[in-house]
């Protein structure tokens, strides 16, 4: 088993959504500074509050291999999973480059692994043979 940690999270709080609060930012006072007032608000206004928003949410999820667990957190799920526990996992492509992992647990449980859609399943099936569990492969699903 590698002791090297691997870890992917994808949340709201990334540098692009700072780029779009900057620029609506912008344009909101520059319409404002022209003397548009109102139309500047009502333009740049809902734009302004879905950036915000999407910000304050800040909706994440990702998955982190260390070397005593797997942790794991999406919108409606999250936990740790000791490599013990955990027999067996199933790759299948996402059919557009990406990879779906399903977990097989202990007892016969399944948890769908949130945020693999940015790995081919090959670079998964690596990371996972190298802390010791079976991979198995399943079906491309289409996009």
């Amino acid at each position: 088993m590698t002791p090297e940690i691997f870890e992917y999270r994808r949340q709201a709080r990334a540098p692009r959504n700072y780029l779009a609060l900057g620029l609506v930012g912008f344009l909101h006072y520059a319409g404002w500074a022209q003397g548009w007032g109102l139309v500047a608000g009502l333009l740049c206004g809902p734009a302004l509050a879905l950036v915000l928003v999407r910000l304050v949410l800040n909706q994440a999820e990702g998955f982190r291999m260390t070397e005593e667990a797997l942790d794991f957190y999406g919108d409606r799920i999250d936990g740790t999973i000791d490599w013990l526990d955990l027999q067996a996992v199933t790759l299948s492509g996402d059919g557009s480059g990406g990879a779906r992992c399903l977990l097989h647990l202990d007892g016969g449980r399944t948890e769908l692994l949130p945020a693999t859609g940015a790995f081919a399943p090959e670079r998964l099936a690596q990371e996972f043979r190298l802390r010791g569990v079976p991979v198995w492969r399943g079906t491309a699903l289409p996009a």
